[in-house]
């Protein structure tokens, strides 16, 4: 097989590899450090640059002799497109049911050292060639005045050989520049946001605290698997803020825009958000924050409320536009959200939509992911709601869009985490799923779902100060989640395993509020309350489960249970029966 050569650089992205010093260099120059598996894995892939590597031949390099998974691979491959900023997979790109290509740049790094490597190439001083027709020479301010006008273009005509302070080139309109990068002819599955650099409402002009906001948010964004995020340096044109909504959707591509101003007040900033749809050009919510300005520039936890806030904001939005507009003539991320809308809400009839919705959206994207990860999602939810006909049906089937979806994209977070859903609740198979929520956690450690279902599983293994953690850390995640009834749920279930009783009756009380059907809530009330010695409280909450699930019975229950071969399940089990429970 063919290799790279060992002498040169390499360019990933806006990193730079160095092989004779194996050694990961940020855009900065500073190295990155990554974990010896992973560094062999790009050591190995750097050598062999667009090419072709099985997923067995790197397990046989960079663990020969030892028996691993397929597992240990996808964490390194998830390590490293995290270090290079990969995010679109298109630097270090899956090829499904083969293997891996790296597709980088020999000797054509972005760093310090490229920059002598140019001046070097200035100081042989070849013919200058001829200017065209059109051009002329700009100074050497013009390419950062072009940046900050969304309207010009600056087409650099020069070589290495040009002075850095006359290079040839011209500015362009946006007339000029050829066809426009946003008329594309397919439709996106996920709707893109810009995050625009907030505006100081006491000075004119750009101010770095508003840019530092717009990095934050866009880093926290692009986490998602359901949203697209305009990157930083292309929200940084619209920096004066003077275009309008219009303007700023057309030039980048952008069907929701996020921006606002900021108002310093000592150590605190208020900060006023709005939330704006581009094609109907309305807002569809406003925010204010008190943010001291330590937080924004360390741990921005109000960061999770205004994710929340998008999230539903386009939910509702798209839910709105399904009783308007024919099912053949709505976008593909229209028929995306207004499905996980409609499977989160407590009604059959809307459940029975979504899942017509996403029949739809996968018949247009037949080899897209995530329409397969929400399709296993509806299925393990229609489990958990209680309207399945078959339960090993529905755990087949999601199990079977997992597999697609992992086949398509192996970090895919929702696939994953719906697939460790499945190995926990319905096949008992709990070494598995923890390695399927590492995973999803590895690539999004802020996926509120993943963290949720790793807790309770840790709590069903008697790992009950593991799992109040991450069930809580979940509950923190999502504020505004519409299924927060199961998380909170959750929590109350982890809640159970370190004996903190009172805790898991207040977590299963707030529950039981937003989904007052829900028998697994009803179940941990029951066992809270019992165990906590409000004996009659207990029995009335068992009343009320059995008349909404007549046929339980504790065997039942411990048949199905994936903590039954735990103390703590069989501490549950008992616990039911001494509160009225039917053996």
């Amino acid at each position: 097989m063919a290799e790279t050569d060992i002498d040169r650089k390499i360019a990933l992205g806006s990193a730079c590899y160095l092989p004779e010093d194996d050694q990961l260099l940020g855009p900065d120059g500073a190295p990155i450090f990554l974990r010896a598996q992973s560094a062999r894995v790009l050591r190995y892939m750097a050598l062999r640059l667009g090419v072709l590597v099985t997923r067995d031949e790197l397990i046989e390099h960079v663990w020969p002799g030892l028996s691993v998974t397929d597992d240990s691979l996808t964490q390194c491959i998830a390590d490293l497109r995290r270090a290079i900023g990969d995010k679109d997979r298109k630097i270090l790109n899956t090829i499904p049911k083969r293997g891996y290509v790296l597709n980088g740049a020999p000797g054509s790094p972005s760093h310090a050292s490229a920059v002598k490597t140019a001046e070097t190439a200035r100081a042989s001083k070849p013919k200058r060639r001829p200017k065209g027709r059109g051009e002329k020479p700009t100074s050497a301010d013009v390419p950062d005045l072009a940046h900050l006008h969304p309207g010009l273009r600056l087409e650099d005509l020069a070589s290495l050989d040009e002075k850095p302070d006359a290079r040839a080139g011209r500015l362009l309109s946006e007339t000029d520049s050829g066809p426009n990068a946003s008329s594309h002819s397919y439709q996106p599955i996920l709707p893109t946001i810009a995050v625009l650099p907030l505006k100081n409402a006491l000075q004119n002009g750009p101010d770095v605290l508003g840019s530092v906001f717009a990095d934050f948010m866009t880093a926290a964004l692009g986490s998602s698997e359901e949203i697209n995020v305009t990157s930083r340096l292309s929200s940084a044109a619209f920096v004066h803020g003077d275009a309008g909504l219009a303007e700023i959707g057309r030039r980048l591509n952008a069907d929701f825009v996020l921006s606002g101003v900021f108002v310093p007040q000592g150590d605190t900033l208020q900060i006023n958000l709005e939330f704006a749809e581009v094609a109907n050009q309305r807002m569809l919510w406003p925010l204010r924050l008190n943010v001291p300005v330590a937080e924004l520039l360390g741990e921005f936890d109000s960061a999770h409320e205004v994710i929340a806030k998008i999230r539903r904001a386009i939910l509702i939005n798209e839910i709105r536009r399904v009783n308007t507009t024919p099912l053949s003539d709505m976008r593909n991320y229209s028929l995306m959200f207004a499905a996980v809308g409609l499977m989160h809400r407590l009604s059959p009839s809307d459940f029975r939509k979504a899942r017509a919705m996403l029949e739809a959206l996968s018949e247009r994207a037949p080899n897209h992911p995530v329409p397969l990860a929400w399709t296993a999602r509806w299925h393990l939810l229609r489990v958990v709601q209680g309207w399945s006909e078959d339960t090993d049906a529905d755990a087949r089937a999601a199990l079977h869009c997992t597999g697609r979806a992992l086949d398509l994209d192996p970090e895919n977070v929702l696939a994953l985490a719906c697939e460790g859903h499945v190995l926990t609740n319905l096949l008992h198979r709990l070494d598995d799923a923890e390695d399927r929520y590492n995973l999803a956690l590895a690539a999004n450690p802020n996926d509120a779902n993943a963290r949720s279902l790793r807790g309770m599983m840790l709590a069903f293994q008697g790992r009950g100060a593991e799992g109040v953690r991450d069930t809580e850390r979940a509950l923190h995640l999502s504020p505004l989640d519409p299924h927060r009834f199961f998380y909170l749920a959750m929590a109350a279930g982890a809640c159970l395993t370190p004996g903190d009783f009172e805790k898991a009756e207040k977590y299963a009380k707030a529950s039981l509020l937003l989904n007052r059907t829900h028998t697994s809530t009803l179940r941990m009330l029951a066992v809270a309350q019992q165990m906590s010695g409000k004996i009659k409280a207990a029995r009335e909450t068992v009343a009320e489960l059995m008349r909404l699930q007549p046929g339980l019975h504790v065997q039942s229950w411990l048949k199905s249970s994936p903590s039954a071969q735990f103390d703590t399940g069989r501490q549950f089990a008992q616990a039911l029966r001494e509160a009225g429970v039917p053996e």
